[in-house]
């Protein structure tokens, strides 16, 4: 009998591709915008940027995260307890905009327009959110495709647009073509739910996904904290100036980080789908080659790291110090969520809300501490070691609910590497031919490694 693909990595790689060409209408927003806006107005629109990721959490309050449980206990009644959620979601949003927009008028200086602006952004990400943790689930390769590649186009050309049209409101023109975008997918996607069968009031829906949710919002809001934190403190202590220099940087390790959120809930669906069935067969050789990909990817960002920044930024945002810290912070956060998935199956919520609410106050106290006296790269290692901190505390608690489904050998020959290349980066900073050559030679030796080692790499492939 021939073997078939196996749908995990179809979707991977689908979702890689579509994250790709996502990714890329960031970096051409980057190479576009910082040369259309003044400094100042772009490290405003990142700092804006920060607050919308992190009022994405409450405005609709993470009911996303009950749909993967909801997914494997009510697969019977899916389509409806997604529909009763979704308007949970909406009644949740109108009171909390209502008070961002009260809010805004005992903020000294404060916009109320750039609040509600805020309110519709973060709003529209929740429901792109919303719509692909179901695509996720049902395997909805297309769904997701348009849904990793619409917003971040739109956003993109809608703001251009707006810019060229308005060049000396250039931040105000980017907001509003940003909401834009979202907000169109945003409400494409509340449609088709919405518009299925079922009531539109479930108390008994909603009580069970805001068991779940709830406890996720102090996750959430941590985990943005730490990502966001940075760009908010770098504008108060630095100014603005300096955080889109960092903003500018900060997106090459996120293209890393952008693959692991494509790939990362495809991963997420098949291990639930695997420890509902108490099977994790194949889990330790996903997990070797999912971190040899990433090892591939970081030592690839740190070999035409100053390239890529030359290119997408003009001089005035080189500072090619962020780049080995950048890279190694987006190690860390890639592989803690090998451990979050378990204990969110396990629905350990609170603990690890716990766990990242820990790792979000090391890293602001650092920052608090860091950045006064050594500057803006300060916050960079800074959220290195809490992201570090955070993949040992999940590994602990994960290892706490289930035993032996990672190899530690694994993540340890992991780190090592990420080690490794970022001393040989740091001691040959002024070496290019030096530094190129090195990476060069490893990156052709991973090539080859895995074409002698084919046959293992098919076995995940193939059915």
């Amino acid at each position: 009998m021939k073997k078939k693909v196996n749908p995990l990595v179809i979707s991977s790689v689908l979702y890689i591709l579509a994250t790709a060409i996502g990714q890329g209408m960031i970096f051409l927003g980057i190479i576009v915008f910082t040369r259309l806006m003044s400094k100042k107005d772009y490290g405003d629109y990142s700092t804006y940027y920060a607050y919308v990721s992190l009022l994405t959490v409450l405005i609709g309050a993470n009911l996303y995260y009950a749909l993967n449980n909801a997914y494997i206990d009510k697969a019977y009644r899916i389509k409806e307890f997604r529909k009763s959620v979704l308007v949970l979601s909406g009644c949740i949003a109108i009171p909390l905009t209502i008070l961002l927009l009260l809010s805004s008028l005992f903020f000294k200086g404060a916009s109320s327009w750039a609040f509600l602006m805020a309110a519709f952004h973060s709003y529209g990400f929740f429901l792109v959110n919303y719509r692909m943790y179901s695509a996720n689930m049902e395997n909805d390769y297309r769904k997701k495709l348009w849904l990793l590649i619409l917003p971040n186009t739109l956003q993109f050309f809608l703001s251009l647009l707006l810019i060229l049209l308005l060049p000396h409101f250039s931040f105000a023109a980017r907001v509003a073509g940003s909401v834009a975008g979202v907000g169109l997918i945003g409400v494409i996607a509340f449609i088709e739910i919405i518009k299925c069968d079922g009531d539109l009031i479930s108390l008994d829906d909603w009580r069970y996904a805001l068991a779940i949710s709830i406890p996720s919002i102090v996750m959430s809001l941590s985990y943005m904290l730490m990502q966001q934190c940075d760009k908010v403190m770098i504008t108060k202590i630095c100014g603005s100036e300096e955080t889109a220099v960092y903003s500018v940087i900060y997106y090459l390790g996120f293209a890393m980080i952008a693959v692991n959120q494509a790939v990362s809930p495809v991963r997420q669906a098949w291990l639930y789908k695997r420890l509902s069935k108490n099977n994790l067969s194949g889990m330790k050789e996903l997990q070797k080659s999912y971190l040899f990909v990433f090892a591939f990817l970081a030592t690839a960002v740190m070999m035409f790291g100053k390239l890529a920044v030359k290119i997408i930024a003009p001089p005035a945002y080189w500072q090619f110090g962020y780049i080995v810290p950048f890279v190694v912070g987006a190690s860390m956060m890639m592989l803690y969520t090998f451990y979050t998935d378990i204990i969110l199956y396990y629905k350990k919520n609170t603990i690890l809300s716990v766990a990242v609410l820990l790792s979000a106050v090391i890293n602001v106290g650092l920052n608090a501490l860091c950045i006064p006296k050594l500057g803006s790269i300060a916050a960079c290692y800074t959220t290195v070691v809490s992201y570090l901190f955070l993949f040992f505390l999940t590994g602990i608690i994960a290892g706490r609910l289930i035993e032996d489904v990672y190899s530690k050998a694994y993540f340890s020959a992991f780190l090592v590497w990420i080690v490794i290349i970022s001393l040989i980066s740091f001691l040959t900073d002024d070496i290019e031919w030096f530094r190129y050559t090195f990476y060069g030679i490893a990156l052709v030796v991973m090539i080859a490694y895995v074409i002698k080692n084919r046959s293992q790499f098919k076995k995940l492939v193939m059915k």
